[in-house]
């Protein structure tokens, strides 16, 4: 295939030569996946298809350059076979509580189910465990449970970086996003990030509302499948966590209340502001005026697109 933009980077002692010098030090990414998830699959947002996945995203990130330095460590959630697969609707099939079937076999075939789930999953998880060979930027592929969904995974990756000592950007991010598509994608961020004042969060998609189950309260955040930060406003305004695992609620929509939108509040009540290159010329802080379309922009007809893409 050639030499690559990040194998280059790779190449010159962790350091693009050109645009990366912008910056001081690497940009950590923590990238998260699902294991239930293909590698390559299409998500529908109100009718219209998001090409995304774990493996289209790190070709992505292969063929173009993200104008930083960058590393990449992996977190796959759901990494045991009770999170990873569904039990069979063979379980609860009302043959296999026929009188008619003989003694034990129900616990014959939930043992056979049961093994068919594991080594599903081992293979999987070599595959994942594969991948820096594959993709050579790729710093460490690490595997969790699925407490706290997304969240837990991002917590887990901030974790990391704490005992690892770093002290600069960070882009949390899953498998939802599409893309890259061009070079300079991450150069993009970092620069919306630094064109505001007292910047906390720059994300794709921002959401003035809580609309995890209909049209909730004034809850404006940046929406948490693209975070990108630093360490410093990390510290300063969440503390040790980014997400307790040991107290919150594992429901879907609690997870989304106390966690994307749990996260761009306490940023908010912090000082910070929240922005996307989507609106580059807005900046929201606590108090100020959502000059910008209202809810979801996911579901908007105009910016669907731009806010699922980088």
């Amino acid at each position: 295939m050639g030499t690559t933009a990040l194998d280059r980077q790779k190449q010159a002692d962790g350091g693009l030569d050109a645009t990366a010098r912008a910056g001081d030090g690497h940009v950590k990414i923590v990238l998260v996946e699902w294991a239930a998830y293909p590698m390559y699959r299409n998500k529908v947002l109100d009718k219209h298809t998001v090409r995304c996945g774990l493996g289209r995203m790190l070709d992505g990130l292969r063929r173009y350059d993200p104008g930083l330095p960058v590393e990449v460590v992996v977190v796959i959630n759901g990494a045991d076979p009770e999170h990873t697969a569904p039990p069979s609707p063979l379980l609860s099939s009302p043959l296999l509580a026929s009188p008619q079937w003989p003694s034990g076999l129900r616990s014959q075939v939930e043992r056979l189910l049961r093994r068919e789930r594991e080594l599903r999953l081992a293979r999987r998880m070599r595959a994942y465990a594969a991948l820096p060979r594959k993709y050579p930027f790729i710093q460490a592929v690490h595997f969790r449970g699925n407490q706290g969904q997304d969240f837990g995974a991002y917590d887990f990756g901030y974790q990391l970086l704490r005992s690892q000592g770093h002290t600069g950007d960070v882009l949390f991010m899953n498998s939802s996003v599409s893309g890259p598509h061009e070079d300079g994608w991450l150069l993009k961020y970092r620069d919306q990030f630094l064109r505001h004042p007292n910047v906390g969060l720059c994300g794709i998609g921002l959401n003035s509302h809580d609309t995890t189950d209909g049209d909730g309260p004034f809850a404006p955040h940046v929406q948490s499948y693209f975070l990108y930060t630093n360490m410093k406003v990390l510290q300063h305004a969440l503390g040790s966590r980014l997400f307790d695992t040991s107290t919150s609620a594992n429901d879907k929509l609690e997870v989304i209340r106390q966690g994307e939108i749990g996260i761009s509040e306490r940023v908010l009540d912090a000082g910070y502001s929240i922005t996307s290159p989507t609106f580059p010329e807005f900046a929201y802080h606590r108090g100020g005026t959502w000059s910008i379309p209202w809810g979801d922009l996911r579901f908007s007809r105009r910016h669907r697109v731009a806010v699922n893409t980088i």
